[in-house]
């Protein structure tokens, strides 16, 4: 497949469970994308992903910042390092699509804002979801009116226990990450990119688990003590005038990771607000029955890893905005930190941030 510009150089920082997903779906756009190499702390895990995706192994984050090829760096850090490596990589002149949360403070997510607007450079951030074929197509029903205004949404992102399946859960129970900041985004961003922002919100929050046993891996069997509550529920104020409960959690092993929409006429269920080829039915109130409505375009199966860093490079070369802005990600982060301290208050809070919705497509 040809392209009307230069394939743009991206590393990635990171090479850890998810890294390969990304890795891979970046190759399969050689037109947009060139996969320069890679850097972990871990030069195993390093190695591997350059074996596995191409490139080369830099030595040091140092080195694969001095390196002119670079234009995009892809941060799949860590929770609690996704704002030094974004900081550093802004700093040395470098766009960059971060894995969610943007950072783990407002204090570090302004920052990173400040960085790129200051260095005129491109800051991306996950969550990406919301430009699957089926979250899109829910977007443009809503858009177009299908169940009327909406009035309420109910989002569940009971993402399971993250210890039955990653080799080194712990820092997914530390501050700054827990299933609010790691699964509940998901919903937060799509819900706010199809409804705008949110202006108050009221949480409630529990450990209810707070030791936890790895169950993969070489350390089998360890145990660990969980640092952030593992149930989360927020109750959201738009400036639309709708309102919407979000439920988080590193608990239970539901089969709910959608979001409803209610509105005048009708009601609309995204069954994922992670996978791509989510159904999408409604049902109004003249109707006893729900009914798929058709994508905007054939689903990919899954998640495609490499949407988000493909928008961005596109954006880099024909100067148009790309979609995943980090304005989006900070009031995601800012609407998160929002539901967390109300639940240590027990009172409601004001959520001061805003930000451009994008536009769908």
């Amino acid at each position: 497949m040809s392209s009307e510009f230069e394939p743009v150089g991206v590393a990635v920082v990171g090479c850890g469970n998810i890294s390969e997903r990304y890795g891979r779906r970046m190759l399969s756009r050689p037109e947009l994308i060139t996969v320069t190499g890679a850097f972990d702390i871990d030069r195993g895990r390093e190695l591997e992903f350059v074996k596995k995706c191409g490139g080369r192994p830099y030595q040091s984050l140092e080195e694969l910042l001095s390196d002119e090829r670079v234009e995009i760096v892809v941060n799949l850090t860590t929770h609690s390092s996704h704002a030094p490596v974004t900081a550093a990589a802004l700093e040395a002149g470098k766009h960059v699509h971060s894995e969610k949360p943007l950072a783990t403070t407002r204090e570090d997510g302004k920052r990173l804002l400040k960085l790129a607007r200051k260095n005129d450079l491109r800051l991306s951030c996950s969550p990406f979801t919301f430009l699957g074929e089926g979250q899109r197509t829910a977007w443009r029903a809503v858009r177009e009116g299908s169940i009327g205004t909406v009035l309420m949404a109910y989002a569940e992102m009971n993402w399971g226990r993250i210890e039955t399946w990653h080799p080194n859960p712990e820092s997914f129970y530390l501050p700054g990450a827990g299933p609010l900041l790691d699964a509940g985004v998901y919903a937060l961003t799509l819900l706010t990119a199809i409804l705008g922002p949110v202006e108050r919100v009221k949480g409630d929050a529990a450990l209810l688990l707070p030791q936890r046993t790895i169950r993969q891996g070489p350390r089998r069997g360890e145990t660990f003590q969980v640092a952030t509550p593992d149930q989360v529920s927020g109750f959201l104020d738009l400036v639309c005038g709708a309102r919407a409960r979000l439920t988080a959690s590193f608990l239970g092993f539901s089969r709910q990771d959608g979001i409803e929409f209610h509105g005048e006429v009708g009601s609309l269920h995204l069954s994922s607000c992670h996978d791509f080829d989510a159904t999408v039915e409604i049902r109004t109130v003249d109707s006893k029955e729900w009914r798929q409505i058709p994508y905007v375009e054939e689903p990919y199966r899954g998640v495609d890893w490499g949407r988000a860093v493909f928008d961005l490079a596109r954006s880099i070369r024909t100067g148009r905005p790309h979609a995943c802005t980090g304005e989006h990600a900070y009031h995601v982060l800012d609407v998160c930190l929002s539901v967390l301290e109300s639940a240590e208050k027990e009172r409601p809070v004001t959520v001061a941030s805003r930000f451009q919705p994008p536009e769908p497509s």
